[in-house]
Formats: structure tokens, C-alpha cells, sequence
């Protein structure tokens, strides 16, 4: 920085007088002369061949005063000339220390400062590059033995950082962008993520508190460039750039210049997807319609640490279930692949909350009671440990329940503790439409019971922990961590029993997914 502001300092104070090469009679400047110079890179403008000569000469002198060797190999001329109603592109001759620069080929381009100059004036070098670029580096990260997640960082921290120099300088269109950029992104991240070609990406475009990968496309990318770029013209202290934003501020730049910043631009486009999941996909957007309402937002971002560590095969379940394009025989059938959606037990549709919470017969088998046992063993593991209390669970094993409630309504859990106090816990893992519902039924299920044990205990204190067959914690479940709280385990305690609580409900839905129109094999409690 300090050598480009001393060489500008030379040129405003020495050669000053090379503005413009000689005026008309009235004063106007005419053939005006440009010499611009950032660090070591410079560019020499004039009207006239021999003018740039002259310029040059000088030019040549000054480097050789300051000590600077100037290599012609690496330099290049560009010429356009009128020639009688148009303008051509022509081959100059130029000379520095006797030596002819090297000239752009007709209907060719030079690059200055990472932008391309051509006489078109066109950006398809940088729309080849930029293709290019993306391409083969999208390829390499395929070829590559990595987890999902791993090829999708470096698909956001390095392609995207490759490309975001063309999309700064250049004037690549939107569109362009859109068609030919996002596609090719897009390809590469289903086929990581393992989706079908009618899979929407709204969902692993949202950030991870809402159960998205937080991953951005070309164009967004390209939109926060430009905004950048503009932003930069406007509130430059330059008074000539500013009126160089004034005079752009029309036709497509209008579209750049209503963002405020980057992050404008990235909420405008998450908006623009949760618009899309909530009003518009109606089976692909049910999952965050209705997660987005009943999920506690504080548990959502340990959601997705816990998904970032699960093995490839159970991710990219987790992203299809979210999405609602897992193989299904109701998806099948629509894909045109099977040639029933019925299930093969109990005949009816075979949907996602079909396999995963609905079909009777596999409720029948135990199916579900293993998936919300496996989650009950591991809660009443971690709260034997708790002293001056006693604990009674609905499972082999312990205590039951009903030695304090009577056979009539039997809670999962029961702790009692000296000081005259009885928690009362009821867990529920079912379909995600389903949060709010199963916990408003046990809470008015319970509420008997409840008054009932006033009668014999101080406090009584109603755990809801309703939580989805993919592990997400309805509102309601706050109880939980606040009995864990009351109970003297601390913060990283309590987060990390739900990273395994979400990590037993994934699991466990996952292989009951697997076991669909299979025989039950009731295999022991998952203990993750």
C-alpha cells in the first residue's frame, strides 16, 4: 500500500502536465492521456498511437530512475481506431527499450487487474473461466472419498470463494448465472446428498437452526458480489466514483442497489425459501411448516451438530426424510417405480408417517415402543445417578410407576425426591404434525393424576417431553431441561443428554425405516 501511494503521489506531483496532451482554442481539453498504476501494474490510455508512444517513453524513464525493470514479455497493447463510420480493432506498434510489446490478437482479449478487456466489450472469458472453474473443481471434490458434509464445505468455502472474484469485477448477467451455475451446483450437491432429481434444495439452503445445511448457490453468491461492488462505488470518498454509481444506478444495477449488505441478501433469499416450503411444497415443505412451529429453537442447533456427526448412509437419510423424498411406496408410485403405495402389512398408503409413526400393525410388533423405550432407558439411566431420590420407570428393570399411580394411568417415569416433591415424566416420540397434538393430549391425559398426587406431595411437577420420530423437541419439552436443571446437572451436562436423546431418535427411526415390509426382529434398546 505505502509503495502504490508513493508511486501516485509521483505521478500527481511530477507529471502532472501529462492530464491531457493540448487543448482546443476555447480551453477545451483534447486527446486526453491516462497513466493508472496500482502497485506494480500499469495501464497507459491515450487517444492517439504516438501519443501513448510519448507516454510511454516517459514512463520508461521513471522506471529506470526508480531501479524498476519492466518486462515487455509480459505486457500487451490494445488498439480500436475509427475507420470511416465505425470503430475497428487494429494491432499497434508500440515500443519499450526498443522492444515491439506484444499485441492482443484481433477479436481477443487482455485481462488487467483480473477483469477481461476485449473490443466487444463482452464478458465471455469470464463466463468461460468461471464455468470452467466451477466444473473441474466440483469434479475433483467428487472424486474425493469424503462425507457428504465434507464436500459441501469445501463446495462453501473454496469454490465459492474461487468463483466470487468474476462475479466482483465482471458483468456476467443474473440470468446466466442462474441457468448455467446453479444447475451444475446443484447437480453435485443431490448427488451428494443422495436426492432425486425432483428433490427441492429449499431445505439444505436454510442455516442449521432451521434444519438446513447453510449452503448458498452461484447466484446468491453472485448477488452478494455485486452488491459489494456497488456498495463500494457508492460510498467511495472519491467524488468521481460516486457519480459512476449515480450513472449505473439504472436497468440491472437497480436489482443490486436495494440491498443493504451481504446478509441482506442472504435473508432475502432463505425468505424467499421458507416462503416456498410453507406456502408452496405442500409434501416437500410439511416437515418445516410444521417443525418451524412446535420445535424449540434454542434445541435446534444441537439438532444439527448431532446430525453433522452421524455416518453418511444415516445424513443423507436425515436430509431426505426432511424433505419427504425417501422411497416410500407412496413416493415410489409416483416416480413411477412401484407399481402399489400400499403397505404390505396393513394395506393402506405407505407414507413417510406411515413407516416412521402410523401403520397399526407395526405398532402392533413394538416398533414404536422400541424406538420410545430405547429413548425412556437412556433418561432413566442418567437419572438413577441422582441421589436422595427415587426413580420408577415403565421398563424392566425398575420400579413401575404404578406403585404410586395405580394401574389406571401409568406415566413413563416417576422421581420423588425428599423434599416432598414427585416429577411426573410422559415422553412421546411421534411424527413431527404431530408435536403440539401429543403434547396438549397427555398434558389433559394427565392432569387427574396431577391434582390427585397434590394431595400427597408438595410439588408436582409434569414433564411433557413430546419429541418427533426424527428427534426434534417441541415447545413443551423446555420441562425436561428444567427438571434436569432442578436436579443439579449442569448446562454441558444437560446438552449433552439431548445430543443423545436426538442421536437415539434418529438412529432408532432409521432403522425402522430400514425394516419396512420386513419382519420384526425386536432387536435390545438402542443405547447410543
Amino acid at each position: 500500500m505505502s509503495f502504490n501511494t508513493f508511486i501516485q503521489h509521483i505521478k500527481s506531483e511530477k507529471y502532472r502536465q501529462l492530464g491531457f496532451w493540448k487543448s482546443s482554442e476555447n480551453g477545451t481539453p483534447l486527446n486526453p492521456l491516462h497513466w493508472f498504476q496500482f502497485a506494480d501494474d500499469a495501464a497507459v490510455v491515450s487517444g492517439q498511437e504516438k501519443e501513448n508512444q510519448m507516454l510511454l517513453n516517459r514512463f520508461t524513464i521513471w522506471c529506470q530512475w526508480a531501479q524498476m525493470i519492466i518486462r515487455v514479455d509480459k505486457c500487451s497493447t490494445f488498439g480500436i481506431r475509427k475507420q470511416v463510420t465505425k470503430s475497428i480493432q487494429y494491432l499497434p506498434k508500440l515500443f519499450i527499450n526498443n522492444c515491439l510489446v506484444p499485441r492482443v490478437e484481433l477479436g481477443k482479449s487482455f485481462r488487467y487487474l483480473g477483469r477481461y478487456f476485449d473490443f466487444n466489450m463482452s464478458d465471455e472469458d469470464h463466463k468461460s473461466e468461471v464455468y470452467d472453474t466451477l466444473t473441474n473443481i466440483l469434479n475433483e471434490i467428487d472424486d474425493l472419498p469424503l462425507h457428504p458434509k465434507n464436500k459441501i464445505l469445501l463446495y462453501s468455502r473454496y469454490v465459492l470463494s474461487k468463483i466470487s472474484w468474476h462475479f466482483t469485477v465482471s458483468d456476467i448477467g443474473k440470468t446466466w448465472v442462474n441457468d448455467k451455475l446453479d444447475s451444475i451446483a446443484s447437480t453435485y450437491i443431490r448427488k451428494w446428498l443422495e436426492l432425486p432429481i425432483s428433490a427441492t434444495l429449499s431445505n439444505v439452503l436454510l442455516p442449521h437452526n432451521k434444519f438446513g445445511l447453510n449452503i448458498i448457490l452461484p447466484s446468491t453468491k453472485f448477488l452478494q458480489c455485486q452488491t459489494v461492488s456497488r456498495k463500494a462505488l457508492k460510498s467511495s470518498p472519491n467524488e468521481a466514483i460516486n457519480n459512476l454509481w449515480k450513472d449505473t444506478s439504472n436497468h440491472k444495477n437497480v436489482q443490486y442497489d436495494k440491498y443493504k449488505n451481504t446478509k441482506d441478501v442472504l435473508n432475502t433469499i432463505r425468505k424467499q425459501h421458507e416462503d416456498k416450503l410453507q406456502h408452496h411444497l405442500i409434501s416437500q415443505g410439511s416437515f418445516f411448516s410444521n417443525i418451524i412451529k412446535h420445535s424449540t429453537l434454542s434445541f435446534n442447533s444441537i439438532w444439527s451438530s448431532v446430525q453433522s456427526k452421524l455416518p453418511k448412509n444415516i445424513f443423507n437419510f436425515t436430509i431426505r426424510y426432511i424433505n419427504n423424498t425417501l422411497p416410500t411406496r407412496k413416493n415410489l408410485l409416483k416416480w413411477g417405480i412401484s407399481p402399489t403405495s400400499e403397505c404390505s402389512f396393513c394395506l393402506n398408503p405407505e407414507s413417510l408417517l406411515h413407516v416412521v409413526a402410523g401403520c397399526k400393525t407395526y405398532l402392533n410388533e413394538g416398533r414404536f415402543t422400541w424406538r420410545h423405550d430405547s429413548v425412556l432407558n437412556f433418561i432413566a439411566s442418567i437419572l438413577k445417578s441422582v441421589n436422595h431420590c427415587n426413580l420408577y420407570a415403565d421398563l424392566p428393570g425398575y420400579i413401575s410407576p404404578s406403585v404410586i399411580t395405580g394401574d389406571e394411568l401409568r406415566p413413563d417415569l416417576l422421581i420423588t425426591l425428599e423434599n416432598k416433591c414427585i416429577y411426573i415424566l410422559e415422553l412421546t416420540v411421534g411424527f413431527e404434525s404431530k408435536l403440539l397434538t401429543n403434547a396438549t393430549r397427555k398434558r389433559q391425559k394427565y392432569q387427574d393424576l396431577i391434582n390427585e398426587q397434590l394431595k400427597n406431595y408438595e410439588k408436582v411437577k409434569f414433564v411433557n417431553l413430546s419429541i418427533s420420530s426424527l428427534g426434534v423437541f417441541s415447545h413443551p419439552s423446555l420441562d425436561f431441561t428444567e427438571m434436569l436443571k432442578d436436579l443439579k446437572f449442569d448446562e454441558q451436562c444437560r446438552k449433552y443428554y439431548v445430543r443423545k436423546i436426538i442421536n437415539i431418535c434418529i438412529r432408532s427411526s432409521y432403522y425402522i425405516f430400514c425394516k419396512r415390509n420386513k419382519e420384526w426382529d425386536n432387536p435390545q434398546l438402542m443405547s447410543y
